[in-house]
């Protein structure tokens, strides 16, 4: 089969450059919008940027408690526009809120706020900007302290849109440079008071910088993945043509896979959505891969070259000879990544397709772009060096053309592994044993922190983010759960929430829940009877005369708690209210769940015991807000993490016993590097809460899932590299010396393509999320190790062991032979072949 298209190809090379030449017009004309412009087309061909969504939770399953809670308070409270927001601090350091500093918010701030919101949100007359002196909300937008108040511009869009962006960067202009530059005529003096301090917050600022941040981190995975990748190749090669190649290859695979992404989305029945952040993903692995696949291939066709077949024979040669090697190492990978297909969380099911699909589009490439290049290039593909098979390598050495081995002189790497084969074959078990005691204590840490996870979106934001600092400081004045407060809807289709026994009974019951707070990390209660809160009671203070018993009159009072807290809809008329909760915590902590399950275990046994409420007894109740969305992306992900390691094992297992037949050696194989995940995990751990020991709030919640089916996949795609090499070395030099010279002879072509994929991923750490640069580090960490000592060493090791009957009886059930083969001869008795990659 390979033999044929490699023919093929040297036939018809420019047939097919034609073919990829058209495929990547296409692809660039779907990212620039191109054929929209152009008209050429009856329908609409989006761009990334219209049908990427983000945000965690809107990729949950569609029945999952808080999405069906979103969707009761959509129905019941419709009147609830409040999409996102941004929130303006206001305030002085240890001093309180002075009257001209409210003076300044009401006749300046505000009016601002206003001009904006008028002039860039369609019909705005339903968002009303609140200060501290509406009369509904106004007292909860005051600090405890009095050092600090609230401003909040409403917006109708949801946090993580597109569309709040112009007016988050015209709010972030007037705060940061027109207000603080700005002059009363009147008094010549600033319009901001002296001392007085303006600082932005909010889901809307939040959601503008993840957006952002996200655009960056892609662009600058892009710009340094092909910045690496073209250094690397350039080292190896010198070469500019040789290197151009497999950079070629890969840019033009990538933009065709993302280009068939986006019109994936725009095929009805398979309802497919993606990501900002998914292009990301989609670029490094592909990359990453692509240029392995193009170095194997370059590496064969060069050996085949050095033998003194002309250049059109060697081009197909090569194909005939890595073609199922390439095949087989590509699926596994594609099926290893694949698998996330079968995950519950959105993001996993698309970006295991995404990435998929752009592993198949590479793997074609380098299967037919790749040669057609060469065959393209001639003999230039080499220059300045010349026609590769005048350089003769020196007897028993590996050829002058191999990659890494053009750095430095012909023989420095062969050396070293020769060595390592020698130490191998005197001390398999020593090695095998050390290497496993030394990586033990960080795999132990990968297992013990393994659900120490963060999700929160703030700390995915570098702390220079407009939105972190201003985060930081509402909480310097407010609870942390300001940020997101828990809303608890009660529905009970029997009872009248509004007045009467229903009325009573519930108050009751919220009277309890009040009375456990602080057992329950609870800084605040709002609902009807007490819409500002459980340690302001209106009514009480109105009698008192104070402010806001003048503000708020019974009447004003009930009528607005009523509109609120209670629905007015006919379908759920008086039969669903609503409890807005406010945490000490911050609503993104991992204690927050707690809180919230501690929560509404509470309200559940008081429902089920208490004899005094048992009207309540069958209501529904239900969770929403942030930490009950994160409750159930944790949930979610916990499971999916399960069944996706459990279906990548099986997976990769299969293929495997396929290409291997030896149950045992897969097994280990896939051991080996599941082993090499957790101390991967466990190191990536260890390096950044030693970056900052203080703000550590765990790794991102991703970084497992990806690090574990990438890292998998692309572990046994050198494992098979290695074992299909093995087997072919055995068959000439026996069982024991086949593993040296196996290792020997593929130790310097696949270090250079572990090299260049731990390289791509580095390109992640340039990026601006947190999570990103988490991700990059861990997987380059983990393809290192991999290809420096879990392929070299341990894979090798237990072979040998295997292989000299070291087990005793158990050697035949690992896969062994009985009576094992002899011992090998530390250096070979023959000379070393031209190295040959299966």
């Amino acid at each position: 089969m390979f033999e044929r298209l490699g023919k093929l190809v040297e036939r018809r090379w420019q047939v097919i450059l034609v073919l990829w030449g058209i495929a990547l017009l296409g692809a660039t004309a779907v990212h620039t919008g191109w054929f929209n412009r152009l008209g050429w087309l009856p329908f609409r061909v989006p761009t990334w940027t219209d049908v990427a969504k983000d945000g965690e939770f809107a990729f949950l399953p569609n029945e999952m408690k808080s999405l069906v809670g979103e969707r009761l308070l959509a129905t019941a409270f419709p009147e609830d526009l409040l999409k996102s927001s941004v929130v303006i601090v206001v305030g002085r350091d240890k001093k309180p809120i002075r009257p001209a500093d409210e003076l300044f918010i009401e006749k300046v701030l505000k009016p601002r706020l206003e001009a904006i919101r008028d002039e860039l949100i369609d019909d705005p007359t339903t968002l009303e900007v609140r200060t501290s002196k509406n009369p509904t909300v106004g007292p909860l937008l005051v600090s405890q302290d009095k050092q600090a108040s609230l401003v909040i511009m409403p917006l109708k869009s949801e946090f993580l849109s597109w569309g709040n962006r112009p007016v988050v960067d015209r709010v972030e202009n007037l705060i940061d440079k027109v207000l603080p530059n700005e002059r009363d005529p009147a008094t010549g003096k600033g319009v901001v008071p002296a001392g007085l301090y303006l600082a932005m917050s909010g889901s809307a600022t939040v959601g503008r910088d993840m957006l952002v941040a996200n655009d960056e981190s892609g662009k600058k995975t892009e710009l340094w993945t092909t910045i690496l990748v073209v250094f690397l190749l350039g080292a190896i090669y010198r070469s500019p043509f040789l290197a151009f190649i497999p950079l070629a290859t890969v840019f033009v695979s990538v933009q065709i896979a993302k280009a068939l992404v986006i019109l994936l989305t725009e095929v009805p029945f398979l309802n497919y959505r993606v990501f900002f952040g998914m292009e990301v993903y989609i670029t490094v692995v592909v990359y990453g891969t692509g240029v392995d696949y193009c170095l194997f291939l370059i590496a064969r066709y060069k050996e085949e070259i050095d033998t003194g077949l002309p250049l059109r024979q060697a081009l197909s040669a090569t194909l005939a000879h890595v073609g199922a090697a390439l095949t087989a190492s590509a699926l596994t990978v594609i099926c290893g990544i694949g698998m996330m297909v079968f995950a519950q969380f959105g993001k996993f099911q698309e970006a295991g397709i995404a990435i998929s699909l752009g592993l198949t589009i590479g793997l074609l490439a380098a299967l037919t772009l790749t040669p057609a290049l060469l065959r393209c290039a001639g003999s230039a593909a080499f220059w300045p060096v010349g026609r590769l098979e005048r350089i003769h390598a020196p007897a028993g050495r590996i050829s002058g053309t191999s990659l890494i081995n053009r750095l430095v002189r012909h023989d420095f790497f062969y050396r070293r592994w020769e060595d390592v084969g020698r130490w191998l074959l005197r001390s398999p078990g020593k090695i095998l044993i050390s290497c496993f005691l030394l990586m033990l204590p960080f795999a132990i840490w990968g297992l013990v922190n393994y659900e120490y996870l963060s999700y929160g979106l703030l700390s995915e934001l570098p702390v220079s983010k407009k939105s972190v600092i201003g985060a930081k400081a509402v909480q310097e004045h407010f609870p942390a759960g300001y940020a997101g407060p828990l809303t608890i809807l009660f529905r009970n289709d029997d009872v009248d929430f509004e007045s009467g026994v229903g009325h009573q009974t519930f108050e009751g019951l919220i009277g309890r829940l009040e009375h456990r707070a602080d057992e329950l990390g609870i800084a605040d209660i709002r609902y009807m009877q007490k819409p500002l809160g459980m340690h302001v009671d209106v009514v009480e203070e109105r009698a008192g005369g104070s402010a806001i018993g003048k503000i708020l009159g019974r009447d004003v009072q009930r009528k607005a708690a009523n509109t609120y807290y209670v629905s007015s809809v006919e379908e759920h008329a008086r039969h669903v209210t609503r409890v807005d909760v406010v945490f000490w915590k911050d609503p993104f902590d991992r204690e927050s769940i707690q809180q919230l399950n501690a929560v509404e275990d509470a309200l559940k046994t008081m429902l089920r015991t208490d004899p005094d409420l048992a009207l309540l007894k069958n209501s529904e109740i239900h969770m929403v807000g942030a930490t009950a969305s994160i409750r159930d992306l944790k949930s979610v992900t916990d499971h999916d993490q399960i069944k996706i390691d459990l279906l990548v094992l099986a997976a990769v297992f299969v293929i495997l016993l396929l290409l291997l037949r030896k149950p045992a050696i897969s097994a280990y194989l896939i051991l080996s590097v599941f082993f090499s995940y957790f101390v991967a995990l466990g190191v990536t751990f260890v390096v950044f809460r030693w970056l900052d020991p203080q703000g550590f709030s765990g790794l991102d919640w991703k970084v497992p899932m990806f690090l574990f089916t990438i890292l998998m996949a692309i572990g046994e795609d050198y494992n098979i590299f290695l074992m299909t090499r093995i087997e072919e070395e055995q068959r000439q030099h026996g069982l024991i010396e086949g593993v040296r010279v196996a290792m020997l002879k593929t130790g310097t072509i696949i270090s250079s393509c572990g090299v260049i994929m731990a390289g791509t991923f580095t390109s992640l750490l340039f990026g601006t999320l947190v999570g990103l640069k988490q991700l990059g580090f861990a997987l380059a960490f983990g393809v290192l190790l991999d290809t420096f000592v879990v392929r070299p060493l341990l894979v090798p090791a237990y072979l040998i062991l295997l292989y000299q009957g070291r087990f005793g009886a158990w050697s035949r059930f690992l896969g062994g032979t009985n009576p094992p083969a002899p011992p090998a001869p530390s250096q070979p008795k023959t000379k070393a072949k031209t190295p040959t990659l299966s």
